[in-house]
């Protein structure tokens, strides 16, 4: 190849990568700690003081953290299909929500102090 070909190559690579950042950037959920959520969306609501990890999929769509104490994440959506949420706490007791608006779809708990595990899947209507 010569170097005309390959600075276009070089060219269009960059573009794919900066057109999937944007993409991947726009859809992710967001977090937020205001406890008013008026216009419908889901929210996962996460209530504890104690450290913990969040791997999240919602609706194809992966994305996680890390953080201590409670957090509340808009989902940036007002159409769920299915959530995946395993949450990892290395203290707690930790609960765990997805809401509509201030409607609790779905709730789950630890049971403890230490390291445990909340998993659930969730697809609205079932």
């Amino acid at each position: 190849m010569d170097n005309k070909k390959l600075k276009i190559l070089a060219g269009l690579i960059i573009l794919i990568c900066a057109l999937t950042v944007v993409t991947a950037v726009s859809s992710a959920p967001t977090a937020t700690n205001d406890d008013k959520n008026t216009d419908e969306n889901y929210t996962l609501e996460i209530n504890t003081s104690g450290k913990w990890r969040l791997d999240l999929v919602v609706d194809g769509n992966y994305s996680s953290c890390e953080a201590e104490g409670s957090k509340i994440i808009n989902l940036n959506t007002t159409d769920l299909k299915y959530a995946s949420v395993t949450l990892n706490q290395k203290s707690g007791p930790t609960d765990v929500f997805i809401k509509k608006g201030n409607e609790t779809r779905h709730e789950d708990h630890s049971n403890g102090n230490g390291i445990e595990t909340i998993y659930f899947y969730f697809e609205e209507g079932k």
